[in-house]
């Protein structure tokens, strides 16, 4: 070799040598992004997933609330992808912003579609209509932007971890929130789930507590998950009666016979526990005073000694 091609090897191999690393870190970059996005959780994490989410609008007269559980559904196929639809169940009812009124509609709602929602590679979407759109995604970095159909430019200020259940999950923290200020890898947002992660005027939605199998994993510790509430009990060719529904002072539950009761939980409509007694008790029939409680819909869990469950629902006048 000459001494003219050693000196350009001496002066060209630093620079073949940089180029070379910038290369393999760009490669390591890329490998762990795609790394991260095939551990991040999915939504929904698990087909027993649920989420109480209270959301509503105001027409200038009445707010309309709709106080809801969501949970998940069967799949369904859009463009050759699987969503999985998000059923909700719950209660509407109207609280009066200005005279005269009236906003005195309520009434329940059951395994009402809400949406349908799937994720791939980090992302999450919804369907809308004839096509799908961007609803979160968990594979930004802090100073990235989330611009999706529900956020028009929300700005990543932070990532940390948050313990959902016995696992810990990537939280998003929003430098320009409003009313959401953070996303959560298989959960959701602070505003909920479909919903906007921003004002948008006279509506308004709270994400109070997700969870599964029916089990609080996050949010607020007094929130209760329950779908699918009946009167029946699940003991074979029997029922339990609650009366007089409405009631006004004291709720009598007809068990039908001797029952050994393990615990009675109540929990008002916003998924608060209001009543538990861990008192055992065999009875067939039980009383409970609701003279001072407020009126409007509440939830009973009634559990046996043989882990057997009654959820019923009753109203307060």
């Amino acid at each position: 070799m000459g001494y003219n091609a050693r000196q350009f090897l001496a002066k060209s191999l630093p620079n073949i040598l940089r180029k070379m690393r910038q290369i393999l870190l760009i490669a390591s970059l890329l490998l762990t992004q795609f790394i991260l996005g095939q551990n991040i959780m999915p939504i929904p994490s698990d087909t027993t997933a649920q989420w109480r989410i209270l959301r509503g609008y105001n027409d200038g007269t009445c707010a309309n609330m709709y106080n809801s559980i969501y949970y998940v559904g069967d799949t369904v196929v859009h463009n050759n992808k699987i969503f999985y639809e998000i059923l909700e169940t719950g209660e509407f009812y109207q609280e009066m912003i200005n005279p005269p009124g009236p906003c005195n509609q309520s009434y329940f709602y059951f395994e009402e579609y809400r949406g349908a929602i799937r994720s791939e590679n980090g992302k999450t979407y919804k369907w809308s209509w004839d096509h799908e759109s961007l609803l979160m995604d968990f594979t930004l970095n802090v100073g990235d932007t989330l611009n999706s159909s529900i956020s028009p430019g929300l700005i990543i200020s932070s990532i940390d971890s948050v313990l959902v259940g016995q696992e810990y999950r990537t939280r998003f923290n929003f430098s320009n929130g409003d009313i959401c200020n953070w996303m959560i890898e298989g959960i959701g947002h602070e505003a909920g789930l479909f919903e906007p992660m921003i004002t948008i005027l006279e509506f308004y939605s709270i994400f109070n507590c997700y969870g599964e199998n029916n089990i609080n994993l996050f949010g607020d510790t007094n929130c209760i998950l329950n779908v699918g509430i009946k009167e029946q009990v699940i003991f074979p060719k029997e029922s339990i009666v609650l009366y007089p529904n409405p009631v006004d002072k004291t709720l009598n539950i007809n068990l039908k016979e001797n029952k050994l009761v393990k615990s009675i939980i109540i929990v008002n409509g916003m998924g608060e526990i209001v009543f538990k007694s861990n008192k055992i008790v065999m009875s067939s029939d039980l009383k409970i005073d609701l003279s001072y409680y407020c009126s409007g819909l509440y939830f009973i869990n009634i559990i046996f000694n043989s882990n057997k469950t009654f959820s019923g629902k009753f109203i307060k006048k």
